[in-house]
């Protein structure tokens, strides 16, 4: 299996198609956009490869340097990769529109989506985008919208879009401490077998309070799970409000696992209802019957008082919202009884001083009765990843959603699994533009893609409570990078103009 590097510098044709600025002070730089959940640990993978963007060169800046990472840029040949961490909903129409204005506000999380080193002080500065990050997979809404306008279409101009898994994570429940009333909740300290805190949610439990059904921290359900009342208050579910990535790895999860999930209406209602997950997909058509499936936006109850088609959504339960990683954590931090959700590089034990998280119940513990319950590590989600096996050929590998389709599990059924895993997603163009000074910006992300998927930045990922792709798939990766006719730079972009 050739690697980037070597098909970069080996061939004609990758030299004749790169990305390059008419900046000289944006020479060597690529940039992306995209996906909160993989924020932190790409910045600190971007940063022991190339030269270190957040401050001063060789020095730390707002994220130090990774424990695992010897020394800034690695690599030896300079240059950076900045990344805004924009949401995945967002990532998505800038790929499309290859329009860097299109970027929206940065997460404050990992910052360095500028660098004074490079005179990048604004994203306007940014030289064109090269790649998105996305957790939410390439759906044929997508596909749809990339094909659609003739010859004005993203098809047309920048031929076709690639989507390559890039990391694996988990998404995290993390919680408040404290109950609706303020008071510190009476949560069992965390057991040997891992995980922050010693909260356990059986399915039932984690379905129902994700659909607004289980509302109090007094819940009989939560109180048999835990061993005695946790507190006393509403409980106040904490979601993204934005496109998201991880809104969709969380919902494609629990429209399967809470499918025949039932219990009591409330906490006062004793009618027992399905448990099933309810928040429809925002982006349907109301002239389609609207499903709660796997989606980067919802109708959650409190963010929209009718869905498309008019229906009032409602709910018994208490919901809050924020926009990006970032700010979600920091909602639940700050109100009374709150449990969210966010990527595990946000909570404890992987961000010192952060909030604890609950342990789940997995498909293998119900079946086989283990008792068991799984924190959200990137063990957890490595296994449950790792049964996601792909089955392409010349021509299902090279359109994006084949790999969508593989490349989830809703519901992993191995031993160990964390229940709510997936890959994170790398989306690039396969033509892009060469310019009249011969520079070769997006080379700098294709040599990244090598050290992505190289030795040396797994335990850097696994620091920051991510996993490394599988080699099966890193294998299917490089042959359709490397494919002469549908990979990047190959003979299906005559014609084409190219992305900037």
């Amino acid at each position: 299996m050739r690697n980037l590097k070597t098909l970069l510098l080996g061939s004609v044709a990758f030299a004749a198609m790169g990305v390059a600025s008419e900046s000289a002070q944006a020479q060597s730089v690529a940039f992306g956009a995209g996906a909160t959940f993989p924020q932190v640990v790409y910045r600190q993978l971007m940063d022991c490869i190339y030269t270190q963007a957040q401050g001063s060169p060789g020095k730390p800046g707002p994220m130090a340097k990774a424990a695992s990472c010897g020394s800034f840029n690695t690599s030896g040949i300079g240059g950076a990769i900045l990344y805004a961490g924009t949401g995945s909903g967002n990532g998505k129409t800038v790929l499309r529109t290859n329009d860097k204005t299109q970027i929206g506000t940065p997460s404050s999380s990992a910052p360095a989506y500028t660098s004074s080193n490079f005179g990048i002080n604004n994203i306007s500065d940014y030289d064109g985008v090269q790649f998105i990050g996305s957790d939410d997979v390439v759906n044929a809404a997508d596909m749809t919208a990339w094909n659609t306008g003739g010859a004005s279409s993203a098809q047309s101009k920048f031929g076709n879009l690639i989507q390559i898994p890039a990391v694996i994570g988990a998404v995290a429940f993390g919680l408040n401490g404290k109950d609706g009333a303020g008071a510190t909740l009476n949560i069992l300290p965390a057991t040997p077998a891992g995980g922050s805190s010693g909260l356990n949610l059986s399915r039932n439990a984690f379905c129902g309070i994700a659909s607004g059904h289980i509302t109090k921290w007094n819940n009989a359900i939560l109180t048999t799970l835990n061993g005695g009342t946790l507190g006393t208050g509403n409980i106040t579910f904490v979601h993204r409000q934005d496109g998201s990535g991880t809104t969709f790895l969380l919902s494609n999860a629990l429209v399967e696992q809470c499918r025949y999930e039932f219990g009591p209406n409330s906490e006062s209602d004793a009618t027992v209802v399905s448990y099933a997950f309810p928040w429809t997909d925002r982006s349907q058509a109301c002239t389609t019957p609207l499903l709660a499936r796997g989606a980067n936006q919802l109708n959650w109850p409190d963010q929209f008082p009718t869905d498309q088609c008019g229906n009032a959504v409602t709910s018994p339960g208490t919901f809050a919202n924020a926009s990006g990683s970032g700010a979600l954590v920091t909602l639940v931090t700050s109100t009374n009884g709150a449990i969210g959700y966010a990527s595990q590089d946000f909570w404890l034990p992987v961000k010192a001083g952060g909030l604890k998280t609950a342990n789940l119940q997995s498909q293998w513990d119900i079946t086989g009765a283990t008792g068991k319950f799984q924190p959200p590590t990137f063990q957890g989600a490595q296994k449950a990843m790792a049964t996601a096996i792909p089955q392409f050929d010349s021509v299902s590998r090279a359109n994006p959603l084949t790999w969508s389709l593989q490349g989830v599990n809703p519901n992993p059924v191995v031993s160990g699994s964390y229940p709510i895993s997936g890959f994170s997603w790398f989306e690039m163009y396969q033509c892009y533009q060469t310019h009249s000074n011969s520079n070769n910006a997006f080379i700098w992300f294709k040599t990244f893609l090598d050290y992505v998927y190289g030795s040396g930045s797994a335990l850097i990922m696994n620091d920051n409570g991510f996993a490394q792709v599988p080699a099966v798939w890193q294998g299917e990766i490089y042959t359709l990078l490397n494919d002469p006719t549908n990979g990047v730079g190959g003979s299906g972009c005559t014609g084409k103009v190219g992305a900037y």
